[in-house]
């Protein structure tokens, strides 16, 4: 894994607490950031464009397997067809399952699934924050991506836990 890895949120009240507390606490953090000026019109905006984006690739998808009784069977065909690869029926069942999940999924589903990468710290600026920020969205990150675990004793050095 590479030492600088994408921080995401999944809202923007998320993405705008993130914000808030760094002009507080740690505002060289804020030389990281994607894009510090985001509203929540622009979030709205780019989380349309996202779902919209992916319904169309669900239907296409769907459009190409014909019936979902023999997806299967197109999908090795296709793949037969276009890539002279003899796909593993395993390999098919899982596409075909995710592709007719896709398209069964409703704007709203995809609403959720919206992720945004807000920003890209170093290896040393994710040290820091594992010392003294409390917000939940960033101790996943660290946790998940950064592989940090959170002891009691770091939470001691929190800074602004009483506001976030």
């Amino acid at each position: 894994m590479a030492a600088i890895d994408k921080m995401y949120v999944h809202s923007y009240y998320e993405y705008d607490d993130l914000r808030r507390w760094a002009i507080a606490y740690y505002p060289e953090l804020l030389f990281y950031f994607y894009d510090i000026t985001m509203t929540y019109r622009q979030w709205e905006s780019n989380c349309k464009s996202y779902v919209k984006r992916q319904m169309a690739i669900a239907k296409r998808d769907y459009e190409k397997i014909g019936t979902e009784s023999l997806a299967v069977e197109n999908i090795i065909k296709h793949y037969k067809e276009t890539a002279d690869y003899d796909c593993p029926m395993e390999q098919a069942e899982d596409e075909a399952f995710a592709i007719i999940d896709s398209y069964h999924k409703t704007a709203r589903d995809w609403e959720d699934s919206y992720t945004c990468p807000i920003m890209n710290t170093p290896f040393s600026v994710d040290k820091k924050l594992l010392w003294i920020c409390p917000l939940p969205c960033v101790r996943k990150y660290l946790e998940e991506q950064c592989g940090y675990k959170t002891k009691w004793y770091h939470k001691l050095f929190w800074k602004g836990k009483k506001h976030f």
